[in-house]
């Protein structure tokens, strides 16, 4: 199958459900507007922060649309995702990533990376929005690094403020004595949730016609299946869609019914 035939067949002009979405395209649905709102928050508030919920419920584009809309001159975000590593080769990759020569010792490193952090604020004026993503697959001796690394001037300065992203079992984690500091410091905890149903109609429809589709492709059965087979999550609900519309097209069917979907769930 040409993909560019399969969609000229639909009348769209690119792939509905890509990753590649620009940030100003994704959709602002109301829960999604209120987890980047805590996010925000968090930012405002300069703390600690906790971002959850299941693969594929959107953290990652919540992370993109919090980025986006850090204002230059102001803030600045540095991400990082190698997270199943050990902890000397964590500091490494936060040296990367604050753009700082990574040296053979943890101390070493530790003191580099919060004198940076300090020349932003007096210097640049800038502060540092730092986001650790698959942030369940640290060791609880990095996690509790972390708490060490927020604490400027006796704990009196908040100069770095740093969002942990991680799968629904990261909570869990911070019922453990050794973590107890940084549960503490914790000012903002985000759970995503999977979408509602209505929602998640919104969601495809709105890919959908962003992508040139002048009518609804799917039946309200064809709707209404997806979203009781994705749970509402972001990425199966993606991938179903997908697939049912090339169902839909090798039947030469000019709109996705309940039984494409459910010919995808049957696979």
């Amino acid at each position: 199958m040409n993909n560019r035939e399969f969609l000229s067949y639909f009348n769209l002009s690119a792939d509905p459900f890509t990753r590649e979405i620009a940030t100003e395209k994704l959709l602002l649905l109301p829960s999604v507007e209120r987890s980047l709102a805590a996010a925000e928050l968090l930012v405002e508030t300069r703390g600690i922060g906790v971002m959850t919920g299941r693969s594929g419920t959107g953290k990652s584009c919540l992370l993109r649309l919090l980025i986006d809309r850090l204002q230059p001159g102001l803030y600045r975000s540095y991400y990082v995702c190698h997270t199943s590593v050990a902890i000397v080769e964590f500091y490494t990759h936060l040296c990367d990533v604050f753009g700082l020569d990574p040296g053979h010792r943890r101390a070493t490193m530790f003191r580099a990376i919060k004198d940076h952090i300090l020349m932003l604020r007096s210097g640049s004026r800038v502060h540092p929005v730092l986001i650790i993503d698959e942030a369940h697959l640290l060791n609880n001796d990095i996690l509790s690094e972390i708490r060490l690394l927020t604490n400027f001037h006796t704990d009196s300065l908040n100069a770095l403020t740093v969002l942990l992203c991680g799968n629904e079992h990261l909570p869990r984690r911070f019922g453990l004595s050794i973590l107890e500091p940084l549960a503490s410091a914790i000012t903002v905890s985000i759970s995503v949730e999977a979408l509602p149903k209505e929602e998640t109609f919104a969601y495809i429809e709105t890919r959908l016609s962003s992508c040139g589709a002048a009518a609804a492709l799917l039946t309200s059965n064809a709707l209404e299946l997806i979203h009781q087979a994705s749970g509402g999550t972001l990425r199966a609900i993606g991938t179903i869609v997908t697939a049912s519309l090339r169902k839909a097209y090798f039947a030469k069917s000019r709109q996705v019914e309940a039984e494409h979907v459910q010919a995808v769930l049957q696979r």
